[in-house]
């Protein structure tokens, strides 16, 4: 039962966060995907739509993890890879209360959850790899990672506009596609 409840935290977390995180963009009208970054709503009119969002999401993937390594655990790297989604949910619990105007903090926090995170499934995938399900974990966790890491610096190379928000989305899309598979996964389990 306990698993259960936390694969309906993932699924309701990830889901629920982005639709908040939509609503803000579209509710201001200053944010445009090619120069702000999503951060940026954490202090403007629809901050507390948008920080609501990463502490909701954050706490209940928190959850989630909780019941991934309940689920999967048999191998040290699960293990592992769970503690560090875990982390990656409690930087993102702090990226709502360390809004953009703690510069120094916010950018910890948030470069903690973007790498964490994607981090904790791709060893989630190494501990599963002879299973589809591992093998999809390494190359979902691979994929987060390079669309916050490199797709940045491959836009800026080819001179194309585009704001940070971008691949913090593709990025956090990608995560919550993993975290919706997984949380149907152990909504699922007898």
């Amino acid at each position: 039962m306990l698993i259960r409840l936390c694969g309906l935290c993932g699924i309701v977390g990830s889901v629920l966060s982005l639709i908040m995180i939509y609503v803000a963009t579209a509710l201001s009208p200053w944010f445009r995907w090619d120069t702000n970054a999503l951060s940026e709503l954490g202090v403007g009119e629809m901050a507390m739509l948008f920080n609501g969002a990463v502490i909701i999401g954050g706490v209940l993937n928190f959850f989630f993890a909780l019941g991934v390594r309940e689920y999967l655990a048999v191998k040290r790297s699960i293990k592992i890879g769970a503690v560090l989604i875990m982390l990656g949910s409690a930087f993102l619990v702090l990226v709502g209360i360390f809004t953009i105007s703690y510069p120094v903090s916010h950018a910890i926090v948030s470069l903690g959850y973007f790498i964490v995170s994607p981090v904790g499934v791709i060893l989630i995938g190494l501990g599963s790899r002879e299973s589809a399900t591992g093998m999809s974990s390494v190359a979902i966790g691979v994929v987060a990672l390079v669309a916050i890491l490199v797709l940045p610096i491959a836009l800026l190379a080819l001179s194309l506009r585009v704001g940070f928000g971008v691949p913090e989305i593709i990025e956090a899309l990608i995560l919550a596609a993993w975290i919706v598979f997984m949380g149907l996964k152990l909504f699922q389990h007898k």
